[in-house]
């Protein structure tokens, strides 16, 4: 590592010397950038490494699942104020995401409490979407809470009447999952590229002086990590602090005990099913504020998808730390990687690859380190 470090700088002090353009607000923003875009391939990998530590199921329309919550999120804020039959449409979906969050503390999906609460949160949506135009922030939370209910529908739907098949099943409906999300999302969401482009400060420009160099930039540069850092604190305290994270850890060393034990599996299966949906809703509204627009839904999460997915098993699939280590790892691959090979008189860059690098670390990962770099080792001893 340490040697990867110096082959580094030099590498930096190189293109800074030979070409006047490399200077050091260049190898800033790059840096800036391949944090940001770790991030964003974070919030998409813990929904696979939640999904795969509990079921050994690789969610392939998790993908899907992250451009479903874009989507949702550029329609709450360009579309509302909305008719009361679609605002109450809303508000009920809205009502049920928050009521799952309520019974991780209350038990039962029927308890008082919970109920009283869906009720208080249907009312307020309803009559909020109804009336106003809802900013970034209000979009942000009720995209996440609606997009956690399509993980939820997804599980009960598509994977919880093949809990008893063979795994190879569960991966096809998964795929299968992923194709329809991809069509349904092309012939309803839109067919074309969307300008992601919500009124908020947080797009305000923002520049600051390195070395006589000028970084230019927004405030994304705080917000991305700091959401993702946020959502991902508090994730972990609810798996590690819980009673219900608790579940969840047995459920993934043994879930067959677990049940035995009194827990309800497939509660915990759907929990993990709203919580990784909500944070790829979270992703990808970040990803539409920092690249602007959002792709067409047949195509927007097919690869950051794979790459969040190349994420989750290079830091080691199951493991929430690995899981961020692995997006940072593959974000500066991409960014920061092309960033010292770029294109000069002598030499034609390697930008054109960069899709590749995730894939070339996956391979050199797991013929090192089957597990991951943080993984636990699976493998049973006879």
């Amino acid at each position: 590592m340490l040697g990867v470090v110096v082959l580094v700088i030099a590498r930096i002090v190189y293109l800074g010397t030979a070409y006047d353009r490399f200077d050091a607000a260049f190898f800033t923003r790059a840096f800036i950038e391949s944090v940001k875009l770790g991030s964003l391939y974070a919030l998409i990998a813990l929904g696979y490494t939640m999904v795969y530590g509990i079921i050994r199921l690789i969610n392939f329309a998790h993908g899907e699942v992250f451009m479903v919550g874009a989507f949702l999120t550029y329609f709450l804020f360009t579309l509302t104020p909305y008719s009361w039959p679609i605002a109450a449409l809303y508000g009920l979906a809205i009502a049920f995401g928050f009521m799952r969050i309520l019974e991780f503390w209350r038990g039962r999906l029927r308890d008082p409490i919970v109920l009283l609460g869906g009720a208080v949160v249907f009312s307020v949506a309803t009559v909020v979407l109804s009336t106003v135009t809802a900013n970034l922030i209000l979009a942000l939370v009720f995209s996440m809470l609606l997009t956690g209910v399509l993980g939820v529908f997804i599980d009960r739907v598509a994977y919880v009447p093949l809990r008893k098949a063979p795994r190879n099943s569960l991966l096809i409906t998964a795929i299968a999952v992923s194709f329809f999300l991809q069509n349904f999302g092309l012939l309803t969401l839109s067919n074309r590229q969307t300008p992601f482009r919500p009124e908020t400060n947080i797009n305000n420009a923002l520049s600051f002086e390195i070395l006589g160099g000028t970084v230019r930039t927004n405030w994304l540069l705080v917000t991305i990590p700091v959401v993702t850092m946020l959502l991902v604190v508090i994730l972990t305290l609810f798996v590690n602090r819980t009673r219900l994270g608790k579940a969840m850890r047995a459920s993934a060393q043994d879930a067959e005990t677990a049940q035995m034990m009194g827990v309800s599996v497939n509660r915990v299966i759907a929990t993990t099913f709203l919580l990784g949906s909500m944070l790829a809703a979270a992703g990808g509204a970040m990803w539409g504020l920092n690249f602007g627009s959002l792709n067409q839904p047949a195509i927007m999460g097919i690869l950051p998808g794979i790459k969040a997915f190349a994420a989750a098993v290079i830091g080691g699939i199951g493991s929430l730390p690995g899981a961020v280590i692995g997006a940072m790892i593959i974000g500066f691959s991409e960014n920061f990687l092309t960033a010292i090979f770029p294109r000069t008189p002598n030499f034609l860059g390697i930008t054109e690859f960069k899709d590749t690098f995730a894939f070339i670390l996956l391979i050199l990962v797991l013929l090192i380190r089957p597990s991951g770099i943080v993984g636990e080792d699976l493998s049973e001893k006879v």
